[in-house]
């Protein structure tokens, strides 16, 4: 059995064949055919105003504030978005991607097939398309392949802009949504105060007390004065029964004047500490309660209206936007195909792809003898 293989016969025939040649054809594409490709870049990253409201916007409640600052997500949101296909469309229906890459001048391999599918039209885009983010900073780097460095800086403006737009957009929807979360909180708040107040209106009515705490310090009042009275009619009832007959009349007189004074006493302490039914005390505590609910709710609500009105603004204004770190460039030079980068690198690979089928050469030799 013989090996008939279309080789040269000599090794470098065949170097020449499989290596030399595709390596300086590759070349020739690369510096006679192949499209130039200018390189625009810019560094944009995610940024939010401060809001204009106090900080005690929050609510003990547990709203959710607004916004939040730079985060790796709003970097990501962003990167994910200007690799989209919706950003494809606006650009193709802003400045004609699809026409500028099917140019016809653009040689055969790196040229857009016009009547590509979208998937192909987004795979090519793709390709043209660098986005990079610094995790330490999150600076989002923005680099874009086009035939002419005009429209190369052009497409990076708008592929810019409309991601501002659309984080921007982003935020404002988020914003909407917590607008009427915290109008739902500003009516249940209002609510719980009118309920609040009612309450302590009906606590007043029932017991026909406007203040526990004043009507307990005039009882006070009214107890120190009859135990002072009481204390004179005891001296004085001593006094008369010292000399006089117990049924003396000013003894009788006396001792009912202080028996009056015990009683009333009992009385107004009755009403103070209460007996079966409740007293001043009791009440003065049910109204603490009424008005510290009184208190609390109006507190919750001013705040609620506070973040209402924050979430109001935030959802109409500019709430985050892309400040630009470098803007776009304007290459001054042709950075695709990098000829020899690229022709080093074939040449490398064909050498190893002659040398493996050199082995696989003598392999074969080696059986066949």
């Amino acid at each position: 059995m013989s090996l008939n293989l279309p080789l040269p016969n000599s090794r470098p025939g065949r170097y020449a064949l499989f290596v030399a040649a595709p390596a300086l054809l590759t070349w020739v594409y690369l510096i006679l055919l192949a499209a130039d490709g200018y390189v625009s870049r810019a560094q944009v990253m995610v940024e939010q105003e401060a809001s204009v409201a106090a900080a005690g916007a929050e609510l003990a409640m547990g709203l959710l504030n607004v916004g939040g600052g730079k985060s790796k997500q709003d970097a990501l949101l962003v990167e994910s978005f200007m690799r989209s296909r919706t950003m494809l469309e606006y650009l193709d229906a802003e400045l004609d991607l699809r026409g500028h890459f099917s140019e016809p001048l653009i040689d055969v391999i790196g040229r857009l097939d016009r009547d590509a599918s979208a998937e192909d039209f987004l795979e090519y885009f793709r390709d043209r398309l660098d986005v990079a983010i610094d995790d330490e900073s999150l600076i989002l780097s923005v680099e874009f392949t086009a035939l002419d460095p005009e429209y190369a800086r052009e497409v990076v403006r708008k592929l810019i802009a409309r991601s501002e737009e659309f984080v921007n957009d982003v935020s404002h929807q988020f914003a909407r949504e917590q607008l009427r979360f915290v109008e739902e909180q500003v009516a249940q708040a209002n609510d719980r105060l009118k309920t609040a107040s009612r309450e302590m209106i009906e606590l007043q009515r029932r017991n026909e007390v406007l203040s526990p705490q004043l009507e307990t310090e005039a009882v006070g009042r009214i107890l120190a004065q009859l135990e002072g009275e009481l204390s004179d009619q005891q001296t004085q009832l001593k006094a008369l029964s010292s000399y006089l007959n117990p049924s003396a009349p000013e003894v009788i007189a006396a001792r009912q004047r202080v028996q009056a004074l015990q009683a009333q006493i009992a009385q107004e302490r009755g009403r103070l500490v209460g007996s079966e039914d409740a007293g001043l005390n009791d009440l003065m505590l049910a109204y603490q309660d009424a008005e510290t609910n009184v208190r609390l709710a109006t507190e919750i609500y001013k705040t609620a209206l506070a973040t209402m009105e924050t979430t109001r603004l935030d959802s109409v204004r500019k709430v985050k936007f892309l400040a630009s770190v470098d803007a776009p460039s304007l290459p001054d030079s042709v950075e695709h195909p990098r000829v020899f980068y690229w022709t080093l690198t074939i040449f490398i690979f064909l050498n190893i792809a002659y040398f493996v089928m050199n082995l696989i050469i003598a392999t074969v030799e080696d059986h066949r003898e």
